[in-house]
């Protein structure tokens, strides 16, 4: 769900500001206003559960596979390529799906950075906060314990921060026309104005 409620997100932004219906958190009512996104809707939004769900199957399985120490192998290899190769494929497939579902929904459109970036954060937030992490090979002691939660929370902390900014439309939303013919249809040409005099 996040990763299409995302990708509306950023082909609306496009033209206008988010509503909750973009992100997938209200149906429409008949008649009613639309309610804009809260900061709370953009960030749950921005973890792309469609590939966080798989990953963590991914590294709970890669955890298993890691060996049980004994006297023979008092340090086994801890499958830190398997990680870290499973984390590359959970970024850059989170980039290129909110990228590509972007760029169908609203083609043309600006490249949607902010979105993608609030995807990856969320994304690496996950990753690094599981306790197979591709940061935990190379911890030990306290440093296992408090690394995932502070990796977690500057993730949480980053995202809310996009989530942030997510609320509005681009600064660039409005097509180079708009303005023109909107005060074009708010007063009269100039030869219909002397004609309306005269």
């Amino acid at each position: 769900m996040s990763l299409g409620a995302l990708t509306s997100l950023a082909a609306v932004r496009d033209t206008r500001a988010p509503t909750k219906q973009d992100v997938g958190k209200s149906t429409a009512a008949p008649g009613a206003a639309a309610e804009p996104a809260s900061l709370t809707d953009i960030l749950i939004s921005q973890v792309p559960t469609e590939l966080v769900a798989p990953y963590t199957a991914v590294t709970a399985a890669i955890v298993g596979a890691v060996a049980k120490p004994s006297t023979a192998v008092p340090n086994p290899d801890q499958l830190a390529a398997w990680r870290w190769l499973a984390f590359a494929i959970l970024i850059v497939a989170t980039a290129a799906l909110v990228w590509e579902g972007k760029n169908r929904k609203a083609p043309g459109g600006a490249f949607p950075l902010l979105e993608i970036t609030g995807a990856v954060i969320a994304a690496t937030g996950w990753a690094f906060a599981l306790p197979g992490s591709p940061l935990t090979p190379y911890l030990h002691g306290v440093a296992l314990t408090l690394t995932p939660l502070i990796v977690a929370f500057g993730a949480v902390a980053a995202a809310a921060f996009t989530a942030s900014a997510l609320q509005g439309a681009r600064k660039s939303a409005a097509p180079q026309g708009v303005d023109q013919e909107a005060k074009a249809g708010s007063d009269p040409p100039p030869s219909a104005a002397g004609e309306a005099a005269g």
